[in-house]
């Protein structure tokens, strides 16, 4: 009986992960702050997630700031099914003139959408900052506040 417990949970654990399989995409962020010239960019794939800054004056190099290899997760399965066609290339809040900027570039399945944010929460790319923040220190979090987002999406009609 403990023999036949154990072989089904391993059928169990076996097929979950099959089930589960994270399909290759890049997700590439900017996040730039205008005022001091500079962008960071994040760069983030079925495997890993990097950060690096780009200098906007003239003879700056860019230079990697943070770098670390990605298991396995829910979330990521979650990203890789994001169905790219269905972003649009630009979503905005037009009651606000300044403030969250922000563009991404999408490459799955061999489709590539550039997608630019202006003060607007799209759930889809939400999911994709919610879990780089999760996995970045402090200093390099994307502000994008679902609440505060949605609030000026709402407060706009």
């Amino acid at each position: 009986m403990k023999k036949l417990i154990t072989i089904l949970t391993l059928f169990i654990f076996a097929s979950c992960g099959q089930r589960t399989a994270i399909k290759p995409f890049k997700l590439t962020i900017y996040n730039s702050d205008y005022s001091l010239a500079y962008t960071l960019k994040y760069v983030l794939t079925d495997r890993d997630l990097q950060i690096t800054f780009k200098g906007e004056i003239a003879g700056e190099k860019d230079s990697t700031l943070f770098t670390v290899a990605l298991k396995p997760s829910y979330a990521l399965h979650k990203l890789s099914n994001i169905n790219v066609s269905s972003l649009q290339e630009y979503y905005e809040n037009p009651c606000i003139r300044d403030g969250s900027q922000i563009i991404v570039e999408f490459d799955k399945d061999y489709k590539n959408k550039t997608i630019q944010l202006s003060n607007f929460y799209q759930k889809d790319i939400g999911l994709a900052i919610e879990f780089i923040n999760s996995s970045t220190p402090k200093r390099y979090k994307i502000w994008y506040d679902k609440t505060t987002l949605l609030k000026g999406q709402q407060d706009c009609k």
